[in-house]
């Protein structure tokens, strides 16, 4: 082993023996790491697209080509400009690039088709299937940077502070997992801006929720380079909307508990009943029952003779539906969360399916996968005095607090 490699690894294994289990908040985090720079991260911008308004005001910028072209631009005031893309490189100002790919930066920020966003814009040329003739937008920045752009679209508005920090460290261990996965590096992104990963709009958050993205940053500072651990290990720090009175275990709702399930094992919550999806029901036809299900790949002809739950995760969550149906009374189990998606329902907590005039009527509370944090729980806390630590500890047992960063 050479000297460079041994110091390389002795520094990592130093930092790691030095890092010890701490509270969210500022309050007694220590400054052992608080001049190592967060991680960089790379976040997909919506879908892929044959068009994109880009805007840079009163501020420097540059445009490169990475992956082998020559082009480059740069100005010190202003840039507006039409993104797309062409048969000899994206297409930048009307012109070709003969780029596949460019970065775009910025003194400060750029804004892109309405939504402004801190760090740099990466330009791809679609490459995969779906994506030909189509641009990839992803933008690049910093962890920190990145939860601050999270936690106001997570949580919403009118939180208390200790919310957000609590958002704060959730979203940060999500992305962090992210991160530590093979080959990370290497990958055109790591998220995706929407609730496939985390809800992202860089800057923007939308006036009605009435509270300000340098608020978002000054939570996110509190819990700087803070992710909740098991065993020493950071895990997916799973949350949803609303989870109905009980949170589920990641099995019940096809996620992978990794090694964590013990934080994840589901816990009864008292305190989302304020939510207006605490409650819900939804009724639909035998025919949009066929069709939804033949479009999940979960095939079934009418008539539908029978539609029950089969069986119960943690918290009363659905795992199974049971589906009689066809001249031949055939039967098709399905698991709950598929059933659920697949009927655009809110959530797979079901209290029960009954069957209606021509169609079925689903009651059911929460919305979202119910695995981890229940996000308006952790409202309801925040305002009766909890600490975003308290929070944390209630619906993820077991976990400690770690600073990475």
């Amino acid at each position: 082993m050479n000297r460079p490699t041994y110091l390389a690894i002795w520094g990592l294994m130093a930092a790691w023996l030095l890092l010890a289990g701490v509270g969210c908040g500022g309050h007694d985090t220590p400054a052992l790491m608080a001049d190592t720079p967060p991680p960089k991260i790379r976040i997909r911008l919506g879908k892929p697209r044959t068009r994109a308004e880009l805007s840079i005001s009163r501020q420097a910028w540059s445009i490169r080509s990475e992956a082998g072209a020559s082009y480059a631009a740069r100005g010190e005031s202003t840039l507006k400009t039409t993104l797309r893309p062409g048969a000899a490189g994206i297409k930048v100002r009307g012109g070709d690039t003969r780029a596949s790919v460019l970065r775009i930066r910025s003194d400060a920020w750029f804004t892109l088709d309405g939504k402004t966003y801190p760090g740099a814009l990466i330009v791809r040329s679609g490459t995969e299937k779906g994506e030909e003739g189509k641009l990839i937008l992803i933008n690049e920045l910093d962890m920190e940077t990145y939860v601050a752009g999270v936690i106001g679209n997570e949580v919403g508005p009118k939180a208390e502070a200790a919310t957000y920090r609590a958002q704060a460290v959730t979203a940060r261990t999500y992305a962090w997992m992210r991160l530590q996965r093979s080959g990370a590096a290497t990958r055109r992104f790591h998220v995706y801006d929407s609730t496939a990963s985390q809800v992202y709009t860089g800057m923007t958050i939308p006036a009605v929720y009435g509270i300000r993205y340098q608020e978002m940053v000054r939570r996110t500072k509190e819990t700087r380079g803070v992710v909740i651990t098991h065993r020493g290990r950071p895990f997916a720090a799973y949350y949803a909307s609303t989870c109905g009175g009980h949170t589920t275990e990641p099995a019940t709702s096809g996620l992978d508990a990794g090694r964590a399930k013990d934080p994840l094992r589901g816990v009864p919550c008292r305190y989302c009943t304020t939510s207006k999806y605490f409650r819900w029901d939804k009724s639909f036809s035998d025919d949009h029952l066929v069709t939804a299900l033949n479009r999940a790949k979960r095939p079934v002809v009418a008539p539908i003779h029978t539609l029950e739950i089969r069986r119960r995760g943690r918290g009363g969550w659905v795992a199974e539906v049971r589906v009689i149906y066809g001249p031949k009374r055939a039967v098709r189990t399905i698991p709950g969360y598929v059933f659920r998606s697949a009927l655009k329902l809110r959530s797979h907590n079901f209290a029960s399916i009954a069957r209606i005039r021509g169609g079925w009527r689903v009651k059911g509370k929460g919305w979202g996968h119910g695995v981890g944090m229940c996000q308006w729980g952790a409202i309801e806390m925040g305002r009766k005095g909890a600490t975003e630590t308290e929070i944390l500890r209630y619906y993820y047992p077991g976990i400690d607090f770690t600073k990475v960063y």
